[in-house]
């Protein structure tokens, strides 16, 4: 009894520590200063998206539009409606610049430690499991927590700017509600801020693997952005081929492989293939890392 009693102890023990390891990574991958930098990143690339085309073809940024925009001329046209403008703001160039943004803070905190041997003493004080597993957290979580954040604080000003739906005309509802039928906004808003969090950790992987082999912190920083963009173009490319044969499996897979399409989880489509893609990656990752560490 005594024997058993004494293993669910020093159970608990190993339990505990590996929570700690995992507390103290994420807190050095949310450096308060970074953090803040990071959120402010992701808001202002988030203003710049489209968020306006006009009837003449102009296309307005969302910042023109928080800044020129007169609230009377914005409920003259429904898709002037916050949850929209909310929605435009990750746009192409936001979905270039997020591996970029979020990932400053883990990459940050992992180049300090190899370019100065702290991860060394960290690997004696720890074991390489424990080790392992707190760094495949942070990347994780710090990459969830950073766009979700920064996304959330662009929609607060959007939402201080731009009028709800149910400020428009009668007639302007209806014909809304006809194009999406059961629109709710709080539920989608809410589906929408989950969604912005997978959708950060998804793009963290890229940071998280580059982590493996590298040190330097501008080899660190910048090489999440170009795996993410050579991501979308090998896709794009191989979507236009599927097109162009009629291959709609293809297609179907290749949603499955759009990082994007998990900001939707409140409608039909593949983000469900997309997360359980990016966990296997994270996974190969960690089990790369185990291995070099082990040998």
């Amino acid at each position: 009894m005594s024997t058993s009693c004494q293993e669910m102890s020093i159970t608990t023990l190993i339990e505990r520590d590996n929570m700690r390891s995992i507390i103290s990574e994420i807190k050095k991958s949310l450096y308060l200063p970074l953090f803040i930098l990071s959120c402010f990143g992701v808001a202002l690339v988030c203003c710049f998206s489209g968020g306006y085309i006009s009837a003449s073809g102009k296309t307005y940024t969302i910042m023109e539009l928080l800044l020129f925009l007169r609230r009377d001329v914005m409920l003259t046209d429904i898709f002037l409606n916050r949850y929209d403008i909310w929605v435009q703001g990750i746009g192409l160039w936001t979905q270039l610049l997020l591996p970029f943004l979020i990932s400053i803070g883990y990459l940050y905190t992992i180049s300090n430690e190899k370019m100065s041997g702290f991860n060394r003493l960290l690997l004696i004080r720890e074991s390489n499991f424990r080790y392992v597993i707190s760094k495949l957290a942070a990347a994780v979580l710090s990459g969830g927590i950073i766009l979700s954040a920064g996304y959330l604080f662009f929609g607060i000003l959007v939402y201080i700017k731009f009028p709800s739906i149910y400020e428009y005309s009668v007639e302007q509802q209806e014909f809304y509600m006809a194009m999406h039928p059961g629109f709710q906004e709080a539920a989608l808003c809410f589906r929408r801020c989950i969604g912005s969090f997978l959708y950060g950790m998804c793009i963290n992987v890229f940071a998280y693997l580059v982590s493996v082999f590298f040190r330097d912190k501008y080899i660190l920083i910048c090489l999440p952005l170009m795996l993410k963009y050579i991501w979308g173009q090998v896709i794009m490319k191989i979507e236009i081929d599927a097109m162009n044969k009629g291959k709609d499996a293809v297609l179907n897979l290749c949603s499955g492989l759009r990082m994007e399409s998990v900001l939707n989880i409140n409608q039909s489509g593949y983000w469900g293939m997309t997360l359980l893609l990016i966990f296997q990656i994270y996974l190969a990752g960690f089990c790369l890392t185990l291995h070099i560490l082990n040998r």
